[in-house]
């Protein structure tokens, strides 16, 4: 499950250095904020630090997120480091970091493993959606994919079923001087939130061609499709730009093409979306530290919410956040004695 789109505008193009512009079928509406989502009120002026860990396709929108916090609480520092999902990941886990900002959901496996060093599972709070899109170039003429297609495009295995490896656009429907022309592949490898997402729901958890170029990051993507008339890549919807298109796809071949609208993600039949994440190394039944509180607080109040919608994001739903918050807040009696405790301390 995931989404992304539309206006990237220069406050983006300031706090993560794109240079972009989004696509006019990602433009054409915007996610509607749901008008039952309380604003952001702080309790209590916030102090202290915390330092973020994740991936680099949730920067802009974390960081944008920290800026805005950090304005209305002059005392709170709160610093981000991103360099792919499972890098935020390991840093989380060797305790260099209080909180990971993940482009998917932890796996069995690394909750597993976040139980061994912890002793109790991460606190997993849902902050927003996104999709991936498969870019074209802007001249390429095809009118659209399947899953079964991309994974004999991308994916060794092929276990989609599809009995052929698809190398040329003649092979997807392309014709006159592109019947013959090699399809070129860009993506992230398989660590990265975005490589993780792709060959999860697309190659069925296969593995990648050999011949996939693995650009630095989303962005990277982008541009080396857009410089590439021949290629093709997948990367966040967020990061599309006037020399590539998203390709609409379809669940399997000769099944109906589905945009990558607005619409499409909100209503499931776009196949590719996904939810972000903020996992908090918290212990049960403690109070979590201000800071982290008001972060979150934050994130899921109608200012946290609208930013992430005017960045190109997918709003959680009042429902969504209200059950978010009911696992996440304290209980009054624990958050009294951590009152006491602070003014004891002060």
């Amino acid at each position: 499950m995931r989404l992304s789109h539309l206006v990237i505008g220069s406050y983006l193009i300031a706090t993560a250095g794109l240079v972009s512009l989004p696509s006019t079928v990602l433009a054409q509406s915007r996610p509607t904020l749901d008008p039952k989502i309380p604003a952001y009120i702080p309790q209590q002026p916030a102090s202290g630090t915390l330092s973020i860990s994740g991936s680099a396709v949730v920067k802009p929108l974390v960081q944008a997120w920290i800026n805005d916090l950090m304005r209305r609480h002059p005392r709170l520092i709160i610093t981000l480091a991103t360099d792919g999902s499972e890098t935020g990941l390991a840093a989380l886990l060797a305790h260099r970091t209080g909180m990971a900002a993940m482009s998917r959901r932890l796996t069995a496996s690394e909750i597993a493993e976040f139980v061994r060093e912890y002793g109790y599972e991460p606190t997993e709070v849902p902050v927003a959606g996104d999709a991936m899109a498969i870019f074209v170039n802007k001249d390429n003429p095809v009118t659209g994919l399947s899953l079964d297609e991309l994974d004999a495009m991308f994916c060794r295995e092929r276990r989609r079923g599809l009995g052929y490896v698809i190398d040329s656009w003649g092979l997807v429907g392309v014709m006159d001087e592109w019947f013959e022309a090699p399809v070129q592949l860009y993506g992230r490898n398989g660590k990265s939130g975005l490589g993780y997402f792709f060959r999860e729901e697309v190659c069925k958890d296969g593995t990648f061609h050999p011949q996939l170029v693995d650009a630095d990051g989303s962005a990277s993507v982008v541009l080396d499709v857009g410089r590439d008339q021949y290629g093709i890549g997948f990367s966040a919807i967020s990061y599309g730009t006037s020399t590539v298109r998203p390709v609409p796809i379809a669940f399997v071949k000769g099944g109906r093409y589905v945009e990558p609208s607005i619409q499409a993600v909100m209503d499931g039949s776009y196949p590719l979306r996904r939810n972000l994440y903020l996992y908090v190394a918290r212990q049960p039944k403690t109070v979590p530290s201000q800071e982290s509180v008001e972060l979150v607080r934050y994130v899921l109040s109608r200012q946290g919410q609208q930013l992430a919608r005017d960045l190109g994001y997918l709003p959680l739903s009042f429902e969504e956040i209200t059950r978010v918050t009911s696992r996440w807040s304290p209980t009054p009696k624990a958050a009294k004695l951590e009152r006491r405790g602070r003014l004891a301390v002060g």
